[in-house]
């Protein structure tokens, strides 16, 4: 996994032990997704998490972002909205990254999820197309094994999240 200096502010302030989950979705031009994303990131009540969009365009842009500050600003939880996957490492400077996308050298979410620690950065591609090279290199990549790669972002990202609460869980206990 690629190490990050802990330098840096946090959105949610730093964790001493355990795992605090950084939620970057990449590239979304749907208001209704930048909401299904939210609703999925803060879902999860023993996950403690935050979220980043990244290249928010369209419509997604124009009427979606208040509309997902509003929903959010109610729940009382964060969110940032930032040019680029790379800004958020630079400005939040994860310990590791990890980019959500079915490649040749993907490991399963499953062999991974009960080893996070510390602020670890979770790239999605929230468009419909494969994610970028520049995407892919951001970090080591992670997939959902038996999901087709044509799987909707939202749900492979329900299932990746579902699974890292489940793993830190079960490794609490």
């Amino acid at each position: 996994m690629v190490d990050r200096d802990r330098e840096g502010a946090g959105m949610s302030g730093g964790v001493e032990s355990g795992l605090e989950l950084v939620v970057v979705v990449n590239n979304v031009s749907s208001p209704q997704r930048l909401i299904d994303f939210a609703k999925m990131v803060y879902g999860l009540i023993n996950l403690k998490s935050s979220l980043v969009f990244t290249r928010v365009s369209g419509m997604a842009a124009q009427t979606g972002v208040p509309e997902v500050s509003k929903y959010l600003f109610r729940l009382g939880k964060p969110l940032l909205i930032l040019p680029t996957p790379q800004d958020v490492i630079d400005l939040l400077k994860p310990d590791k990254v990890l980019v959500l996308a079915k490649t040749e050298v993907s490991k399963d979410i499953e062999e991974v999820a009960s080893d996070l620690k510390g602020k670890v950065a979770l790239v999605v591609n929230g468009g419909d197309t494969p994610p970028s090279k520049t995407e892919l290199s951001l970090g080591d990549h992670v997939m959902v094994g038996e999901l087709d790669p044509s799987t909707p972002p939202q749900a492979t990202l329900a299932i990746a999240l579902y699974v890292i609460a489940k793993k830190r869980t079960r490794k609490n206990i």
